[in-house]
Order: structure tokens, then C-alpha cells, then sequence
């Protein structure tokens, strides 16, 4: 596990050594890697890398070549099925000079071209620089678990695992990209292939590059079927344990300590249960509580915890922990990212990093088998929609309306008010809005003339380029109220944040929180055999009636105890609303208030005073846009002030 840069001068001229940029490059992301640091100038390519040992521990230093030292790669993530390859290329007449992952991806290379992809299975992101074809192939994982950037200045392509990395090269520039800006502000994060810097972009997950003869292109290597199978339920669930514990049991390797994230839910519960069948000893399991019992989730792990006999840990989470979590979190965050999970996430990692270097968790499972209750409100919706308006906007919504504001997490005013603000509209936009934070049809008020590069209707048309999974003609419409009509537009809704939010919000926050702590976190829902698998299992499996998860409940409940399958998902946050008006308060004055508004000239300060004087008057709760503005002031001040 490591952080990777480089740069390839496209021109092809060597790289002289006043040219050598590499080392401060790999010193910007020491947090990734701080066990060792290496790198190699190979005529016009550079490439270094950061490494947090994991495997191989005392061989695997980086960057690695092949047997005559003609192609060398650096390499950021875990190959799960390396032993396996390390058989094939031997079998091919390769010589190891390692026990590591990283070098039997340069055999592959040598063996199968850019089709070496197709035999690795696991997280990754890697650069492979071959001097006789004068070839950078740069390539990441199916899921996006890893991260890779990369841009173009001064003829040269640069590269690297964070924005840092990329920005500390000399040729690099730093300017705003309005239009990342505005989907920002509409969905919380920046997706791929954009970044908040203008000319520095994303290789979207299950993409690779090319850059040969000065020409650079980008391809999808991955792209899992969309058809659903006839498969009973008896042995779709035999199926999903089987993937599942495969899965789990290749995550379970590694030569330093090992635990896993549990809090308390049905994904992070299932895998600790499932990780301690396979594990020879008891495995450690890590959670946090929170003082608001309201996001407080720790007496559920404990429960898991005895039930599975592991040996568990949990700290309190205070407010004061908090505040300074997330200091220390904008030193190390290069985008405004508005998923203030990340602050937890953090804290956890740091804690669990004390006890062990490796750790497992549940990413992914609520995009594959069905889990956030905004599916649940997507089957209700046509109903709403086709009540009469006397009363729905008669009665109802006056009603609702005026429910007093409560901000405890998820709680019923706050549910209702946004179901019914959007739930009218079609499948996708009223899935961004209930998801996101500030609609693009709202940000003309919000932001100056001068940074909105499109107008409102052009951004969200063009929120997502590609998503080849996703029928989105099929969920615009949404008004047939059949059953299975129904179940295609929660379907597609699934596979929408399977193919945005999750590796473009979630996986950025599991990478950045874990390796900011330089832990290692594995993900065993995202094994892309488990993905393909989920994909191909009927809607009804995943969502059945208001039942979130049907299938993954019935699989894991052998296993767990039996009041966990049952209770509500509470997710994992911070008391973002109460602290906005209290802990965070000073920090809201000091990037909210008008001088620092106007001064910095991007946003109308009305439309932000009114959204403050909204949420600290306590009559709207406007938690979700104020948070999300205030990630933006942190970011814009520490790259432009």
C-alpha cells in the first residue's frame, strides 16, 4: 500500500537531473507510504512512490523491474490473487526476485500487454513505464478504490495518487474549475473525471492510459453486464456467502495486524462475523460512539462484538475530538469533500491504526444489494405523485410543512421535508436532490455570474458523461406505478450511486481518512466477482416491499444476532446540524461571514445569510448546504489565500 507519482516528459527528452522533482513529490504524500521512498528517472519518465509495507515487508521495495531492468512500475494498492499469478508467470519462465504483488504485475504486463488487467483482482492504481516501446501505461482498479490524478503543463504529463503529488511539480498550476465548482455544490463531491483544479482530472475507475508518441489515451478495460439472471433465492443466497467469504478470506492476508470497522450495521457486522470463521485467531474489531445518542451506534457493535468473540475497542466521540479531527483533516484533504462521515472515519482510522496496520470494511454493500432508505422512498413516490393536489399540496405539505425543526440524525421533520421537496420530480433529479445539497436550479442565486459555467439545466443534464450501467431514459420517466416499473427505476437508482457516490464520495473518504492515518483499509463488497454477482440479481432481492437488503439480511443472518437483521439503518455522521450552531460555530463566523464572502467574490452573500440566519434561528435545517459550503471556504482559502 503506497502513494505513487511521476511524470513523462511527452516530447521525449530526457530528464536532467535540476529536473528531478521527484522527491518532494513523494515527501508531499509521505502519509500514504512513511515506511519507505523510492524512485527512478528512465530517460523522459519519472516515477516514484511512497510504500506502506504490507506484503513482502523486508522485499518489496519500489519501484520494481522486470528481469533485464527494461520495464519498471510503481504501485499503490493490494493484488488479493497474487499467489496465484506469481504461479502463472513462473510457469512462463519469469524469475521473482520478490514475494511481492508488485512485481508479478510487471510479469503480466510483459506476458499479456494492457490485458494484464483482466487477471488482477483487488484494489489498485499503478504506473508502468516500458523504455522499448517508450510506453507510460497508468491503470486503476474496477471499483475506484485507489485514486489516481493526472494533467498536462508544459508538455509534460504529470501524474500521482493525490492532487498534492501533482500540484507540488513546479509546472503544474492551481485555478479554480468552475464547473467541477458547481457539481460540487449539487452533489457534496467532485466526480470523475473532474477535479477542483482546472486542467488536473481523474482516471475514472476500471480505466487505463496510454501515453506513447506524445499521444495520450484513455480506455475502460471493465464493464460488468446489466442483464439479470433466473437464479431461486435459496441459491442466490448459497452464492452470496460463497463470494462473500471468499472475498473476505483473501482480505485476511497479510504479514503485519489485521481488524476490522464494525459499527454495528448489517455490512461492517457481517464481515467481522464472517472474518472470525476464517481467521486462526480472534479477530480485533474497532467502532466509536457518540455522545448524541441520536448517530450512537456502539452498544449494537458491542453486541456483535460478543456474539463473534472478538476482541473490541470503542472511544466515545466528542464534540472537542471533532473539531479538532477536522483540522487536522483540511491539512491533508486536497477537494472539499461534504461527506462529514470522513470526520468519523478519520478518528477511527487514527485509533485503529495503534492496534493494527491492515483493516476490513463495508463499503459498498448498500449500492449492491439495496441498503439506503432512499430506495424505500423511491417506491413511494409515484404515490405521492399521483395524489390529488388538494391533498397533497392542500393539506399535506402545508402540514408537514410546519412540523418544528429537529436536528437529531435522520429525523422525522427532516425526512419528511425532503421527500416531499423533490419527490414529485423525475427518478434521477429527485434522487440528486434528496442525495445532495444544493440544486444546480438554486445555485444562479448562490453563485456569482462570473463562475457559473453553465447555466443551471446544462450542469445537471451533464452531472454524469458516462454511465454505461445506468438506463437513465428508463429512470426519467418513473410514472408508471406497476411493481416492476417500479423496481427498473430503484434498479437504476442503485447502479447510479454504485457508478457515482460510492467511488467518488465513499471510496474518496475511505482512502483519504485510512491513509491519512497510513492504514490500509480493504473492502471485501467491492471483489468485482461479488459485484458482477449483485448486478445480476433481480431488483426484488435487493429491495422487497419496504424491506432494505432482503437478500443480504436472509444470507449473513445465520450469523449475527437476530435484532441487528432487524433494526433501522441509522448511518454513520456527525451531528453536523446542533454543531454548526454550537462546537463549529466560530469556524462558520470566521468562512461564512460577509467580508470573507465578499472578498473572495464567488458566492452572492444573501443567498449565504439567509441560509444562516435559516439554520441558527433553528426555523430551516440547513445542515446539509451549510456544511457543504463550509468544506468549500476551507479548501478555497488553503489553496488561494
Amino acid at each position: 500500500m503506497c502513494g505513487i507519482v511521476g511524470y513523462l516528459n511527452l516530447n521525449k527528452q530526457p530528464i536532467e537531473e535540476r529536473d528531478n522533482h521527484l522527491s518532494r513529490m513523494c515527501e508531499s504524500i509521505t502519509h500514504r507510504g512513511p515506511d519507505e521512498e523510492g524512485w527512478k528517472v528512465i530517460g523522459p519518465a519519472a516515477i516514484g512512490m511512497t510504500r506502506l509495507s504490507i506484503i513482502d515487508v523486508s522485499g518489496g521495495q519500489q519501484p520494481i523491474a522486470n528481469e533485464d531492468n527494461t520495464i519498471w512500475i510503481v504501485f499503490n494498492g493490494e493484488i488479493y490473487n497474487f499467489q496465484e499469478l506469481q504461479t502463472l508467470v513462473q510457469e512462463r519462465g519469469h524469475k521473482l526476485r520478490t514475494k511481492s504483488d508488485t512485481e508479478t504485475i510487471v510479469h503480466l504486463y510483459e506476458e499479456f500487454g494492457v490485458d494484464c488487467l483482466k487477471y488482477l483482482e483487488g484494489m489498485f492504481a499503478f504506473a508502468i513505464w516500458d523504455s522499448k516501446k517508450e510506453r507510460l501505461f497508468i491503470a486503476r482498479d474496477r471499483m475506484g478504490e485507489k485514486p489516481l490524478h493526472w494533467g498536462v503543463f508544459d508538455g509534460k504529463l504529470i501524474f500521482g495518487s493525490e492532487l498534492k503529488s501533482i500540484l507540488t511539480h513546479p509546472s503544474s498550476r492551481k485555478e479554480l474549475d468552475d464547473l467541477a465548482m458547481q457539481k460540487y455544490l449539487s452533489l457534496e463531491y467532485v466526480p470523475a473525471p473532474h477535479s477542483m483544479f482546472k486542467g488536473i482530472s481523474k482516471l475514472p475507475p476500471a480505466h487505463f492510459m496510454v501515453v506513447q508518441d506524445g499521444q495520450i489515451k484513455t480506455e475502460r478495460y471493465w464493464l460488468p453486464s446489466a442483464e439479470t439472471v433466473d437464479i431461486s433465492e435459496e441459491e442466490a443466497v448459497k452464492k452470496l456467502i460463497e463470494l462473500l467469504g471468499r472475498s473476505i478470506e483473501l482480505r485476511l492476508i497479510s504479514e503485519v495486524p489485521l481488524g476490522v470497522f464494525l459499527s454495528g450495521g448489517i455490512d461492517s457486522s457481517a464481515i467481522a462475523a464472517l472474518a472470525s470463521r476464517y481467521s486462526k485467531s480472534a479477530i480485533k474489531t474497532f467502532s466509536i460512539g457518540f455522545e448524541d445518542k441520536s448517530f450512537d451506534e456502539s452498544s449494537h457493535a458491542l453486541a456483535v462484538a460478543k456474539h463473534i468473540g472478538s476482541q473490541h475497542d470503542v472511544v466515545t466521540f466528542s464534540p472537542t475530538m471533532g473539531f479538532d479531527t477536522l483540522n487536522e483533516l483540511w491539512g491533508i484533504l486536497d477537494e472539499p469533500l461534504a461527506d462529514a462521515s470522513i470526520v468519523p472515519t478519520f478518528f477511527l482510522s487514527k485509533m485503529t491504526k495503534r492496534n493494527v496496520t491492515v483493516a476490513l470494511a463495508g463499503e459498498g454493500g448498500d449500492e449492491l444489494f439495496g441498503g439506503y432508505p432512499t430506495y424505500q422512498a423511491h417506491k413511494l413516490a409515484p404515490m405521492w405523485s399521483i395524489m390529488p393536489q388538494m391533498l397533497r399540496g392542500g393539506l399535506l405539505e402545508p402540514a408537514f410543512g410546519k412540523l418544528p425543526v429537529n436536528m437529531n440524525n435522520l429525523s422525522f421533520d427532516y425526512k419528511v421535508k425532503r421527500f416531499i421537496r423533490s419527490a414529485a420530480e423525475p427518478p434521477v433529479r429527485r434522487h440528486l436532490r434528496w442525495m445532495g445539497s444544493i440544486p444546480v436550479a438554486e445555485q444562479s442565486r448562490l453563485v456569482k455570474e462570473a463562475h457559473q459555467a453553465l447555466a443551471g439545466g446544462a450542469v445537471e443534464e451533464g452531472l454524469f458523461e458516462s454511465l454505461p450501467l445506468v438506463n437513465l431514459n428508463g429512470a426519467k420517466n418513473g410514472k408508471g406505478l406497476s411493481k416492476n416499473a417500479i423496481l427498473e427505476v430503484v434498479n437504476n437508482i442503485m447502479r447510479l450511486d454504485m457508478t457515482t457516490y460510492l467511488p467518488d464520495d465513499l471510496l474518496v473518504k475511505s482512502d483519504r481518512a485510512s491513509m491519512a492515518a497510513s492504514l490500509e483499509v480493504r473492502l471485501p463488497f467491492l471483489a468485482y466477482p461479488l459485484v458482477e454477482f449483485a448486478l445480476s440479481l433481480p431488483p426484488s432481492y435487493k429491495v422487497r416491499g419496504m424491506t432494505t437488503k432482503y437478500l443480504l439480511k436472509k444470507a449473513v443472518a445465520p450469523y449475527l444476532p437476530e435484532y441487528i437483521m432487524k433494526r433501522p439503518k441509522k448511518g454513520f455522521g456527525i451531528p453536523v446540524a446542533k454543531w454548526l450552531r454550537q462546537e463549529f460555530r466560530p469556524v462558520v463566523d470566521e468562512l461564512l461571514c460577509q467580508s470573507f464572502v465578499e472578498k473572495q467574490g464567488i458566492f452572492q452573500w444573501e443567498y449565504v445569510k439567509n441560509m444562516l440566519d435559516e439554520h441558527m434561528s433553528a426555523r430551516v435545517d440547513r445542515r446539509k448546504e451549510l456544511w457543504t459550503m463550509l468544506m468549500f471556504q476551507w479548501w478555497w482559502r488553503k489553496f488561494f489565500i
